[in-house]
Protein backbone atom coordinates (compact mmCIF):
# COMPACT_ATOMS: atom_id res chain seq x y z
CA UNK A 1 0.00 0.00 0.00
CA UNK A 2 1.29 3.45 -0.94
CA UNK A 3 0.29 6.37 1.27
CA UNK A 4 0.84 10.02 0.45
CA UNK A 5 0.68 12.51 3.32
CA UNK A 6 0.10 16.18 2.62
CA UNK A 7 0.33 16.73 6.40
CA UNK A 8 3.77 17.21 7.98
CA UNK A 9 4.60 14.22 10.17
CA UNK A 10 7.22 13.94 12.87
CA UNK A 11 9.90 11.25 12.63
CA UNK A 12 8.10 9.37 15.40
CA UNK A 13 4.76 9.55 13.57
CA UNK A 14 6.32 8.33 10.33
CA UNK A 15 7.90 5.45 12.22
CA UNK A 16 4.53 4.53 13.78
CA UNK A 17 2.90 4.39 10.36
CA UNK A 18 5.66 2.32 8.71
CA UNK A 19 5.67 -0.13 11.62
CA UNK A 20 2.04 -1.04 10.90
CA UNK A 21 3.00 -3.10 7.87
CA UNK A 22 6.09 -4.21 5.94
CA UNK A 23 4.11 -3.76 2.73
CA UNK A 24 3.44 -0.08 3.36
CA UNK A 25 5.14 2.87 1.65
CA UNK A 26 4.78 6.37 3.09
CA UNK A 27 5.72 9.60 1.38
CA UNK A 28 5.31 13.03 2.98
CA UNK A 29 4.97 15.92 0.51
CA UNK A 30 4.06 19.58 0.98
CA UNK A 31 0.72 20.27 -0.78
CA UNK A 32 2.26 23.41 -2.28
CA UNK A 33 5.09 21.41 -3.87
CA UNK A 34 3.25 18.20 -4.73
CA UNK A 35 2.87 17.24 -8.39
CA UNK A 36 0.63 14.78 -10.18
CA UNK A 37 3.62 12.40 -10.31
CA UNK A 38 3.49 12.17 -6.51
CA UNK A 39 0.02 10.66 -6.86
CA UNK A 40 1.19 7.80 -9.06
CA UNK A 41 -0.30 4.52 -7.74
CA UNK A 42 -1.22 6.13 -4.40
CA UNK A 43 -3.77 4.07 -2.46
CA UNK A 44 -4.46 6.48 0.40
CA UNK A 45 -4.04 10.20 1.08
CA UNK A 46 -3.68 11.86 4.47
CA UNK A 47 -4.79 15.49 4.14
CA UNK A 48 -5.92 17.13 0.94
CA UNK A 49 -4.77 19.48 -1.83
CA UNK A 50 -7.30 21.20 -4.07
CA UNK A 51 -4.50 21.84 -6.56
CA UNK A 52 -4.32 18.15 -7.36
CA UNK A 53 -7.91 17.05 -6.94
CA UNK A 54 -8.41 16.13 -10.61
CA UNK A 55 -5.31 13.92 -10.61
CA UNK A 56 -6.15 12.37 -7.24
CA UNK A 57 -9.67 11.36 -8.25
CA UNK A 58 -8.54 9.95 -11.59
CA UNK A 59 -5.36 8.16 -10.51
CA UNK A 60 -7.04 4.74 -10.69
CA UNK A 61 -5.60 3.44 -7.40
CA UNK A 62 -6.91 5.78 -4.75
CA UNK A 63 -9.21 4.04 -2.28
CA UNK A 64 -9.27 6.29 0.77
CA UNK A 65 -8.77 9.92 1.81
CA UNK A 66 -8.34 10.87 5.47
CA UNK A 67 -8.83 14.60 5.95
CA UNK A 68 -7.71 16.41 9.10
CA UNK A 69 -10.71 18.73 9.26
CA UNK A 70 -14.21 17.98 10.46
CA UNK A 71 -15.79 19.61 7.40
CA UNK A 72 -15.27 18.00 3.99
CA UNK A 73 -17.00 20.64 1.84
CA UNK A 74 -13.67 21.48 0.14
CA UNK A 75 -13.50 18.03 -1.45
CA UNK A 76 -15.15 17.02 -4.78
CA UNK A 77 -17.59 14.70 -3.04
CA UNK A 78 -19.68 13.81 -6.11
CA UNK A 79 -16.58 12.80 -8.08
CA UNK A 80 -15.21 10.79 -5.18
CA UNK A 81 -18.53 8.98 -4.79
CA UNK A 82 -18.55 8.05 -8.47
CA UNK A 83 -15.06 6.56 -8.09
CA UNK A 84 -16.01 4.71 -4.87
CA UNK A 85 -13.29 6.50 -2.92
CA UNK A 86 -13.91 6.42 0.83
CA UNK A 87 -13.49 9.68 2.77
CA UNK A 88 -12.98 9.91 6.52
CA UNK A 89 -12.92 13.23 8.36
CA UNK A 90 -10.94 14.64 11.27
CA UNK A 91 -14.13 15.12 13.27
CA UNK A 92 -13.32 15.16 16.97
CA UNK A 93 -9.72 16.33 16.60
CA UNK A 94 -10.77 19.91 17.36
CA UNK A 95 -13.79 19.13 19.53
CA UNK A 96 -12.21 20.12 22.83
CA UNK A 97 -10.90 23.51 21.73
CA UNK A 98 -14.08 24.43 19.83
CA UNK A 99 -16.22 23.45 22.81
CA UNK A 100 -14.00 25.53 25.12
CA UNK A 101 -14.22 28.59 22.87
CA UNK A 102 -18.00 28.23 22.59
CA UNK A 103 -18.28 28.06 26.38
CA UNK A 104 -16.08 31.16 26.57
CA UNK A 105 -18.54 33.07 24.38
CA UNK A 106 -21.39 32.18 26.74
CA UNK A 107 -19.44 33.25 29.81
CA UNK A 108 -18.41 36.50 28.13
CA UNK A 109 -22.03 37.40 27.44
CA UNK A 110 -23.45 36.63 30.89
CA UNK A 111 -20.55 38.39 32.64
CA UNK A 112 -20.47 41.19 30.01
CA UNK A 113 -16.77 40.69 29.44
CA UNK A 114 -17.16 41.62 25.79
CA UNK A 115 -18.37 45.05 26.91
CA UNK A 116 -15.67 45.39 29.55
CA UNK A 117 -13.01 44.80 26.88
CA UNK A 118 -14.46 47.61 24.78
CA UNK A 119 -14.48 49.85 27.87
CA UNK A 120 -10.86 48.96 28.56
CA UNK A 121 -9.87 50.12 25.08
CA UNK A 122 -11.38 53.52 25.98
CA UNK A 123 -9.88 53.68 29.52
CA UNK A 124 -13.43 53.66 30.85
CA UNK A 125 -14.34 52.25 34.29
CA UNK A 126 -17.93 51.07 33.92
CA UNK A 127 -20.13 48.81 36.04
CA UNK A 128 -22.97 47.66 33.79
CA UNK A 129 -25.66 46.04 35.95
CA UNK A 130 -27.24 43.53 35.91
CA UNK A 131 -24.73 40.68 35.53
CA UNK A 132 -25.93 37.13 34.97
CA UNK A 133 -24.74 33.51 35.15
CA UNK A 134 -24.86 30.48 32.88
CA UNK A 135 -26.11 28.38 35.80
CA UNK A 136 -29.72 27.38 35.18
CA UNK A 137 -29.69 28.51 31.57
CA UNK A 138 -30.39 26.30 28.56
CA UNK A 139 -28.40 25.74 25.38
CA UNK A 140 -29.55 24.36 22.04
CA UNK A 141 -26.75 22.59 20.17
CA UNK A 142 -27.63 22.32 16.48
CA UNK A 143 -25.49 19.62 14.92
CA UNK A 144 -24.87 17.68 18.11
CA UNK A 145 -21.96 15.45 17.12
CA UNK A 146 -18.47 15.15 18.62
CA UNK A 147 -18.12 18.85 19.36
CA UNK A 148 -21.66 19.13 20.67
CA UNK A 149 -21.22 16.19 23.00
CA UNK A 150 -18.16 17.72 24.65
CA UNK A 151 -19.80 21.14 24.79
CA UNK A 152 -22.82 19.50 26.40
CA UNK A 153 -20.57 17.95 29.05
CA UNK A 154 -19.05 21.36 29.88
CA UNK A 155 -22.45 23.05 30.00
CA UNK A 156 -23.99 20.40 32.23
CA UNK A 157 -21.03 20.72 34.62
CA UNK A 158 -21.97 24.39 35.01
CA UNK A 159 -25.61 23.60 35.75
CA UNK A 160 -27.08 24.22 32.29
CA UNK A 161 -29.78 22.29 30.44
CA UNK A 162 -28.70 20.85 27.11
CA UNK A 163 -30.90 20.24 24.07
CA UNK A 164 -29.41 18.70 20.94
CA UNK A 165 -30.56 18.68 17.34
CA UNK A 166 -29.48 16.21 14.67
CA UNK A 167 -30.96 15.12 11.35
CA UNK A 168 -32.76 12.49 13.38
CA UNK A 169 -33.42 12.85 17.10
CA UNK A 170 -31.26 9.90 18.09
CA UNK A 171 -29.84 9.85 21.62
CA UNK A 172 -26.59 11.78 22.01
CA UNK A 173 -24.26 11.81 24.97
CA UNK A 174 -24.57 14.76 27.38
CA UNK A 175 -27.91 15.93 25.95
CA UNK A 176 -30.87 16.23 28.31
CA UNK A 177 -33.21 16.27 25.32
CA UNK A 178 -32.92 15.52 21.62
CA UNK A 179 -34.90 16.96 18.71
CA UNK A 180 -34.74 16.55 14.93
CA UNK A 181 -33.88 19.16 12.31
CA UNK A 182 -37.51 19.56 11.27
CA UNK A 183 -38.14 20.87 14.81
CA UNK A 184 -35.56 23.67 14.54
CA UNK A 185 -37.99 26.58 14.68
CA UNK A 186 -39.65 25.13 17.76
CA UNK A 187 -36.33 24.36 19.43
CA UNK A 188 -34.72 27.79 19.00
CA UNK A 189 -37.56 29.36 20.98
CA UNK A 190 -36.87 27.21 24.03
CA UNK A 191 -33.29 28.15 24.92
CA UNK A 192 -31.05 30.97 26.09
CA UNK A 193 -28.16 30.07 23.77
CA UNK A 194 -28.42 28.66 20.25
CA UNK A 195 -25.15 27.09 19.06
CA UNK A 196 -24.78 26.29 15.35
CA UNK A 197 -22.26 23.51 14.62
CA UNK A 198 -23.74 22.50 11.26
CA UNK A 199 -21.58 21.49 8.27
CA UNK A 200 -21.77 23.23 4.91
CA UNK A 201 -24.15 21.18 2.75
CA UNK A 202 -26.97 21.96 0.32
CA UNK A 203 -29.47 21.13 3.06
CA UNK A 204 -27.92 23.54 5.60
CA UNK A 205 -27.34 26.60 3.39
CA UNK A 206 -28.92 29.64 5.12
CA UNK A 207 -30.88 27.34 7.41
CA UNK A 208 -30.56 30.10 10.01
CA UNK A 209 -32.58 32.83 8.32
CA UNK A 210 -35.04 35.61 9.09
CA UNK A 211 -37.77 33.16 10.01
CA UNK A 212 -35.49 31.22 12.35
CA UNK A 213 -34.39 34.35 14.20
CA UNK A 214 -38.01 35.41 14.61
CA UNK A 215 -38.66 32.19 16.52
CA UNK A 216 -35.82 32.84 18.98
CA UNK A 217 -36.34 34.56 22.31
CA UNK A 218 -35.42 38.25 22.40
CA UNK A 219 -32.96 37.43 25.21
CA UNK A 220 -31.25 34.65 23.25
CA UNK A 221 -27.64 34.60 22.03
CA UNK A 222 -26.81 33.05 18.65
CA UNK A 223 -23.39 31.36 18.33
CA UNK A 224 -22.01 30.07 15.03
CA UNK A 225 -18.87 27.92 15.11
CA UNK A 226 -19.99 25.66 12.22
CA UNK A 227 -19.91 27.14 8.72
CA UNK A 228 -20.64 30.66 7.50
CA UNK A 229 -22.93 29.58 4.66
CA UNK A 230 -25.42 28.11 7.14
CA UNK A 231 -26.44 31.64 8.20
CA UNK A 232 -28.18 34.39 6.26
CA UNK A 233 -25.90 37.22 7.37
CA UNK A 234 -28.24 40.02 6.31
CA UNK A 235 -31.09 38.41 8.24
CA UNK A 236 -28.84 38.05 11.29
CA UNK A 237 -27.87 41.72 11.16
CA UNK A 238 -31.54 42.70 10.90
CA UNK A 239 -32.40 40.48 13.88
CA UNK A 240 -29.64 42.08 15.96
CA UNK A 241 -30.54 45.63 14.97
CA UNK A 242 -34.25 45.09 15.64
CA UNK A 243 -33.44 43.32 18.95
CA UNK A 244 -35.22 40.14 17.89
CA UNK A 245 -32.23 38.45 19.52
CA UNK A 246 -29.91 39.81 22.20
CA UNK A 247 -26.53 39.10 20.65
CA UNK A 248 -24.28 36.86 18.60
CA UNK A 249 -20.84 35.27 18.78
CA UNK A 250 -19.53 34.42 15.34
CA UNK A 251 -16.39 32.55 14.34
CA UNK A 252 -17.40 31.78 10.74
CA UNK A 253 -18.77 34.01 8.00
CA UNK A 254 -19.81 34.21 4.38
CA UNK A 255 -17.59 35.59 2.95
CA UNK A 256 -14.33 35.23 4.86
CA UNK A 257 -12.53 37.30 5.93
CA UNK A 258 -15.46 39.37 7.13
CA UNK A 259 -15.33 42.62 5.08
CA UNK A 260 -14.15 45.66 7.04
CA UNK A 261 -17.35 47.57 6.26
CA UNK A 262 -19.66 44.86 7.61
CA UNK A 263 -21.90 46.23 10.41
CA UNK A 264 -21.16 43.21 12.63
CA UNK A 265 -17.73 44.64 13.50
CA UNK A 266 -19.20 47.65 15.29
CA UNK A 267 -22.12 46.03 17.10
CA UNK A 268 -21.56 45.99 20.85
CA UNK A 269 -23.72 42.90 21.22
CA UNK A 270 -21.59 40.87 18.79
CA UNK A 271 -18.33 38.98 19.37
CA UNK A 272 -16.31 38.42 16.19
CA UNK A 273 -13.44 35.94 16.03
CA UNK A 274 -11.41 35.13 12.87
CA UNK A 275 -12.40 31.47 12.32
CA UNK A 276 -9.96 30.37 14.99
CA UNK A 277 -12.16 28.15 17.19
CA UNK A 278 -10.83 25.04 15.47
CA UNK A 279 -7.19 25.92 16.03
CA UNK A 280 -5.15 24.31 18.79
CA UNK A 281 -1.54 23.24 19.25
CA UNK A 282 -2.95 19.78 20.10
CA UNK A 283 -4.91 19.47 16.84
CA UNK A 284 -2.25 17.70 14.77
CA UNK A 285 -1.67 14.94 17.32
CA UNK A 286 -5.40 14.24 17.68
CA UNK A 287 -5.92 14.19 13.90
CA UNK A 288 -2.97 11.82 13.51
CA UNK A 289 -4.48 9.45 16.08
CA UNK A 290 -7.66 9.22 13.94
CA UNK A 291 -5.60 8.59 10.80
CA UNK A 292 -3.51 5.89 12.47
CA UNK A 293 -6.57 4.16 13.90
CA UNK A 294 -8.25 4.09 10.49
CA UNK A 295 -5.13 2.88 8.71
CA UNK A 296 -4.63 0.08 11.24
CA UNK A 297 -8.25 -0.98 10.75
CA UNK A 298 -7.87 -0.88 6.96
CA UNK A 299 -4.76 -3.07 7.08
CA UNK A 300 -6.26 -5.56 9.55
CA UNK A 301 -9.93 -5.62 8.56
CA UNK A 302 -10.06 -4.17 5.06
CA UNK A 303 -12.11 -1.12 6.03
CA UNK A 304 -11.84 2.18 7.88
CA UNK A 305 -14.11 2.67 10.89
CA UNK A 306 -13.73 6.20 12.28
CA UNK A 307 -15.57 9.26 10.90
CA UNK A 308 -16.64 7.71 7.59
CA UNK A 309 -18.32 10.45 5.53
CA UNK A 310 -21.62 9.91 3.74
CA UNK A 311 -20.66 11.43 0.41
CA UNK A 312 -24.31 12.06 -0.52
CA UNK A 313 -25.05 13.97 2.68
CA UNK A 314 -21.67 15.71 2.86
CA UNK A 315 -20.80 14.77 6.44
Amino acid sequence: MKILSFIPLTEQQQREIRELSDDLTLEVVSPDKATKEDLHEVDAIYGWSNRLEDHAVANGHLKWIQTIRAGVDALPLDDLRKENIVVTSGSGANAINIAEQTLAYMLMFVRKLHLSMRDQDNDYWNVDEPYDEVFGKSVLIVGAGNIGSILGKYCKALGMKTIGIRRTAKATENMDEMMSMDQLDEAVGKTDFVVNILPDTKATEKIFNADTFKHMQSSSIYINIGRGKTTDTDALIDALESKEIAGAALDVFEPEPLPADNPLWDMKNVIVTPHNAGRSKHYAERAFAIFKKNLKSLLENGEVIENVVDLKLGY
